[in-house]
């Protein structure tokens, strides 16, 4: 009886907890988008600093939801702040950091909305299930379109989604297959999946990347880059069905012996893919619209328009009432968010700071020989990030530093575009690939396969082909004078 009243207690405990801790962690959450937007409309008015303090304290709440790499990350950051104030590093330098902390903090609250709202809605889970359910014939290019129409939308939690549809889609029909085709299945099905998330790195104007290289590389513009980056996310997309085609080809006396997934889909549910990828370019082309019409910066606009946008999906899907709920949501949900939030805001700090310890000048100066040389730093820049996201270097961290020092070398004849292109190629070539890199961890959690067995032995050989592949295209377009 005193055994069951102390877990009685216990419980309550924690809900009490829970119902004190999950609030203020939302708050100050809202707190960073808000100094987010403030920070872009009012620049140079040092609102970061005063909002930084709150993403500390959202962290100290959440500290329960962090996970190992995002321990590690605020590890380093701690480190090289250190460092650097023992360098004697300006103060300006920490406010760029804090703005980019914010803003980075401020971007995943925003899209955190989004996500709530896609996952309310039932046209997202049928459109979900419909792509896992697709014949072997249209497998591999149905689930990457849905790992990439997802991942634009919710980013990693969008990965997260289609992974647990498809691992529900295998375990139903777990009993029409032995191990072999079991194992078959979720390897070739997670794969494309894993696939078409990496490429969104090219292109998508709600994703952490492409953000993080505008802040950091002169000039470039989302409107100039995408249509590039488009076009190589297609590149890749042939090349993982290329993969998928000669690595599952089954003689004609092998095919038909697993029967195809089936599952009870509403008759409208080829639409709901059409519906989906609807959201996309509705948000896409209203934040567009926006940036080119004010005169704030595609950024503030992004993290403004997001959040109002999930309101307005949700309240039109479910009506009015739907939007306590939404807020109720984002409440119970917001410390769920500490390891994304860790992982990408040091990152973001790291990779500006440490440019203050790192020495860049001297690299810059070691390096000069490449400043005449476009073709070659393009090739030598994706395979950086690629081979330091081996090792495990996130390469929000490796894409900043290198992006600094090119822009202190100053190299004749390439462009903003050719190194924005060349540095989401190499982000986009090792996000499916690295042991390390978030995104591979994650997916291991969901599927329950090791790190190394889904990004190494799945996906190793289309990652070596993509960074080859991507490092041929854009050279070659420095060298014909296209990019």
């Amino acid at each position: 009886m005193a055994l069951e009243k102390r877990v009685q207690m216990s419980a309550i405990d924690v809900l009490k907890r829970s119902a004190v801790r999950n609030p203020v962690a939302a708050v100050c959450l809202m707190i960073c988008l808000g100094g987010g937007i403030a920070q872009g409309v009012f620049p140079g008015s040092g609102v970061s600093a005063a909002i930084v303090p709150f993403f500390g304290i959202y962290l100290v709440i959440a500290f329960r939801n962090i996970a190992r790499v995002g321990w590690v990350l605020l590890f380093f950051s701690f480190a090289i702040a250190g460092l650097a104030l023992a360098d004697g590093i300006e103060a300006r330098i920490f406010a760029e950091a804090a703005g980019r902390v914010v803003f980075l903090s401020a971007l995943l609250t925003a899209v955190a909305f989004l996500r709530i709202a896609a996952t309310q809605d039932p046209v997202v889970e049928v459109a979900g299930e419909f792509l896992t359910l697709q014949p072997p014939t249209r497998r591999y290019a149905s689930l990457g379109a849905g790992g990439h129409l997802f991942g634009v939308l919710l980013n990693l939690g969008g990965l997260g989604v289609m992974l647990e549809v498809i691992m529900k889609g295998l375990e139903a029909h777990r009993h029409e297959m032995d191990d072999v085709v079991y194992e078959a299945r979720k390897r070739r099905m997670v794969s494309a999946c894993m696939r078409g998330f990496s490429s969104i790195a090219f292109w998508t104007p709600f994703g952490v990347a492409l953000n993080l290289m505008i802040l950091t590389i002169p000039d470039l513009e989302w409107a100039h880059l995408a249509p590039f980056g488009i076009a190589l996310a297609g590149v890749l997309f042939l090349v993982g069905w290329l993969f998928d085609t000669v690595e599952w080809w089954r003689p004609p006396s092998a095919r038909g012996r697993v029967a195809a997934l089936t599952g009870d889909l509403p008759g409208w549910a080829h639409w709901s893919v059409v519906i989906v990828a609807g959201h996309i370019l509705i948000l896409g082309g209203a934040v567009v619209a926006l940036d080119r019409a004010t005169e704030y910066s595609f950024q503030t606009v992004l993290i403004a328009i997001v959040p109002v946008y999930a309101l307005l999906w949700l309240g039109l899907r479910k009506g009015i009432g739907s939007i306590p709920d939404m807020s109720r949501r984002f409440v119970t949900q917001a410390p769920g968010f500490a390891t994304e939030m860790s992982v990408i805001a040091s990152a973001g700090f790291i990779g500006l700071v440490a440019l203050e310890v790192v020495p860049v000048e001297w690299i810059a100066d070691h390096l000069g020989w490449i400043a005449t040389r476009p073709v070659l730093t393009v090739v030598l820049l994706i395979m950086t990030v690629f081979l330091t996201g081996l090792l495990g270097v996130h390469p929000m961290i490796s894409v900043v530093l290198l992006a600094e020092v090119v822009n202190r070398i100053g190299v004749d004849g390439l462009s903003p575009l050719a190194l924005g292109l060349a540095l989401a190629g190499g982000w986009s070539s090792i996000i499916c690939m690295g042991p390390a890199i978030t995104a591979v961890v994650y997916a291991s959690s969901i599927v329950g396969e090791r790190p190394l067995t889904i990004g190494l032995r799945w996906n190793g050989l289309f990652g070596l082909a993509s960074i080859l592949l991507i490092a041929l295209i854009v050279a070659g377009g420095v060298a014909a004078g296209l990019l």
